[in-house]
């Protein structure tokens, strides 16, 4: 995470991008670099959530309610898992090589507590995203 374009991808989530620096980098240093080959599921619909993702690299595909949208680098899925435990309400595979930085309930949560600058903007983050699914469907 030391390398600054990486830091970079965070600010562009809206969860993130009023966070000082100094949040950046406490949130940049618990997420963990994954990597997915194309073709390779990411999480499955109906699986257990227990992190959150964050596009470095390459791109994915999410499959929810019979519609199929695109990720690129800077995009997210799987926000509500740090905040509730339910089924992934979605599908998101690899459409090619994809670098994720994954952020595990069990260490976000805590965080959150001790940064609640942090889980201000999270919340603000779920409250435009569920403005737009609204915006979406109806």
């Amino acid at each position: 995470m030391d390398e600054p374009g990486e830091h970079e991808h965070l600010r562009r989530i809206p969860f993130f991008e009023d966070l000082t620096p100094e949040d950046l980098e406490r949130v940049a240093r618990i997420g963990e670099a994954r990597t997915f080959g194309a073709g390779d599921p990411i999480v499955a619909e109906g699986s257990e959530g227990q992190a959150m993702f964050v596009l470095l690299s390459g791109r994915a595909a999410v499959e929810a309610g019979g519609k199929t949208h695109d990720l690129g680098p800077g995009d997210f899925f799987g926000e509500m898992a740090l905040l509730g435990r339910k089924p992934r309400s979605a599908t998101v595979t690899a459409v090619e090589p994809v670098e994720c930085l994954v952020f595990e309930t069990m260490y976000f949560k805590p965080f959150l507590i001790k940064n609640p600058s942090v889980a201000v903007a999270i919340l603000e983050g779920v409250v435009e995203r569920l403005r737009e699914v609204q915006e979406r469907i109806g």
